[in-house]
């Protein structure tokens, strides 16, 4: 998990403190976010796992919530 942190998730989200996260990106960023996830773990998405259990599983927070924290770290500085 901590590779998919600093090498996925920090590509993923490059400069998201600065992007209008409207309805469409945020599906978009949800999906990738979920689906690198279960490969990770090998769960298929026929396995009808939730995707918040996926997140309790990995330890990780939710896309949304990630953003949000890095919006508010950036405001900060």
């Amino acid at each position: 998990m901590q590779l998919y942190e600093s090498i996925i998730l920090s590509t993923l989200l490059y400069s998201a403190e600065l992007w209008p996260l409207t309805a469409t990106l945020s599906k978009r960023l949800n999906a990738a976010y979920h689906r690198w996830q279960r490969s990770i773990l090998g769960v298929s998405w026929k396995d009808k796992i939730t995707n918040e259990e996926i997140r309790v599983r990995t330890g990780q927070h939710s896309i949304e919530n990630i953003i949000s924290e890095r919006r508010l770290r950036c405001s900060v500085i």
